[in-house]
């Protein structure tokens, strides 16, 4: 199989990130005399919408692909991204500035519905990563989906019903707050965990779609740093972390998804060749007897 994503090309796309991750910060200035926070709620739905179908696609491939292989890690990639797509889903419907939805939209909602959406990508990434892939002998897609439903409901419920009650994590226009700023860091210290890993399967195995990973979390890890530094939603530094964060979750889909599609189509088409091949050679002999 062609290599698209090469050990050159991973380093070239995690410089450049920094590098642009950097140059917005030196160049901020400039950039706000050209950037109309008044377009960023449209932007940030269309961003926060590609990793919704992006999490959507991993959950029911993944529901798709256990029902053939009854994989435990297929099984908690399908629980993992179903739980990060509702979690984005609902910060994103109540990003401030968008319309009335069970209650007025607000900071504080979505930004609890952002953290708890990226506490439980870096939580639950880190098995997947670690631990053997078993084959289970029963369907327990159903109870995943049951838990998934429980646990997704109690926490909307909390967020929108207790808001007020909630610690602060975001204050418009003055910035983070020391807790979210502990959270973000402990997320960033899980997620570099999971790149070393990546990174490590990527030496041993020298799959691509490991390098594919190791990138996505390359730009996650990014993205979290840089939710720690602005001071508004609409500011340039979040939506530098949104852009960060999608790019992520694409390279997530391609090493979870195309990768092992592609894979799976050059072993079906080695196989086949050989039957090719000998039907082929039989034609030639009928056609010289003949």
């Amino acid at each position: 199989m062609k290599n698209y994503l090469s050990e050159g090309k991973f380093l070239l796309y995690s410089v450049l990130a920094i590098f642009f991750l950097m140059s917005t910060h030196i160049f901020q200035e400039q950039i706000n005399s050209l950037y109309n926070p008044e377009n960023y709620v449209g932007f940030h739905t269309m961003l926060e919408n590609i990793s919704i179908c992006i999490s959507a696609t991993i959950f029911f491939y993944g529901l798709k692909r256990y029902r053939i292989t009854r994989s435990s890690q297929m099984l908690l990639l399908s629980f993992t991204f179903f739980f990060i797509g509702t979690m984005d889903l609902f910060h994103t419907l109540t990003f401030k500035g968008m319309p009335y939805f069970i209650t007025e939209s607000s900071v504080a909602k979505a930004t609890w519905f952002w953290i708890i959406a990226r506490s439980g990508q870096a939580i639950l990434l880190l098995p997947i990563l670690l631990l053997p892939d078993w084959s289970l002998k029963r369907d327990y897609r159903i109870g995943m989906l049951a838990v998934a439903a429980v646990l997704l409901s109690v926490i909307i419920y909390v967020v929108f019903y207790f808001e007020n009650s909630l610690p602060l994590l975001m204050e418009d226009g003055k910035g983070t707050t020391p807790l979210k700023n502990a959270i973000e860091y402990s997320i960033s210290v899980l997620q570099f965990i999971c790149l070393l890993i990546t990174l490590y399967h990527y030496h041993e195995e020298k799959c691509e779609a490991k390098l594919s990973i190791a990138l996505a979390l390359v730009f996650l890890l990014l993205a979290e740093l840089v939710f720690t530094i602005y001071r508004s939603v609409y500011d340039i530094d979040n939506f530098v972390g949104h852009i960060f964060k999608t790019l992520g979750f694409y390279y997530i889909l391609k090493g979870f998804y195309f990768l092992k599609n592609i894979e799976t189509m050059g072993r079906q088409t080695q196989r086949k060749e050989p039957e090719y091949q000998t039907i082929s050679q039989q034609k030639s002999r009928t056609s010289e007897v003949s």
